[in-house]
């Protein structure tokens, strides 16, 4: 698997679009070290944060979904994954490999591109809190990987590049942009005793809401889910 997973990460780290990407990080990630510093605050969790959070949760969900959806789907589409299946390779272990070294290669970039941000950030003036940046990395960073194993599985069910996109989106909008209105459409269906659990449970079907739900509670901000989510807050 370590060959592949090395092999993975050249690939991807001589792509073009690989740099450009480090470019779009740093100019988005300093924006938004710029906006949270901006406003004083007595606790980690405020407005501003809470807005870096759902940024860094539409953006890349999305540059993950493709980036793993094309990173299989390209091989499908050139024939190189039907030759590859001559050979006497594992393929478990080939898949694996290439969703982690794709996994690494999106990671080390975000990394670089964190750090030149807070640097830019501080360097322009005022502090930022290391409990909330080191939160934030952490947050982005399992966002990364559950995305890239989701856009794998897209690419792996996908024929074309353009169907793995269309997937992509079709998963992306789902799951970040319209999950909320979706819940509480069905939510108004159901009796009111069964509001509680179901939204309880809705947290586990949606990774995304999840990993956010556990970010704001580590910012010290789990009251602002209400009394129906103090178990979680408790637990987390």
């Amino acid at each position: 698997m370590g060959n592949f997973l090395y092999t993975e990460i050249l690939t991807t780290t001589r792509q073009k679009s690989y740099y450009s990407f480090s470019i779009l990080w740093i100019a988005v990630l300093t924006l938004l070290f710029s906006l949270q510093k901006s406003v004083p605050s007595l606790t980690l969790y405020t407005n501003m944060t809470g807005t870096v959070m759902n940024v860094a949760l539409y953006i890349i969900p999305l540059f993950m979904l493709i980036a793993g959806s094309f990173s299989v789907a390209l091989e499908k589409e050139n024939g190189q994954w039907d030759l590859i299946s001559t050979y006497p390779l594992n393929r478990i272990e080939y898949v694996l490999g290439k969703m982690v070294g794709q996994f690494l290669a999106q990671l080390m970039v975000f990394t670089l591109s964190f750090g030149i941000s807070i640097l830019i950030s501080l360097l322009l003036g005022g502090g930022i809190s290391m409990r909330w940046a080191v939160l934030l990395y952490l947050f982005s960073s399992l966002l990364m990987w559950l995305f890239t194993v989701i856009g794998f599985t897209v690419g792996a069910l996908s024929s074309t590049r353009w169907q793995s996109l269309s997937l992509s989106v079709g998963i992306w909008f789902f799951l970040i942009m319209v999950w909320p209105i979706v819940w509480i459409n069905a939510l108004g269906l159901v009796p009111y005793s069964w509001i509680a659990p179901l939204m309880k449970m809705s947290m586990y079907l949606n990774p995304a809401e999840l990993i956010r739900i556990v970010y704001v509670i580590k910012l010290d901000g789990g009251s602002v889910f209400g009394q129906p989510y103090d178990g979680v807050v408790t637990f987390w």
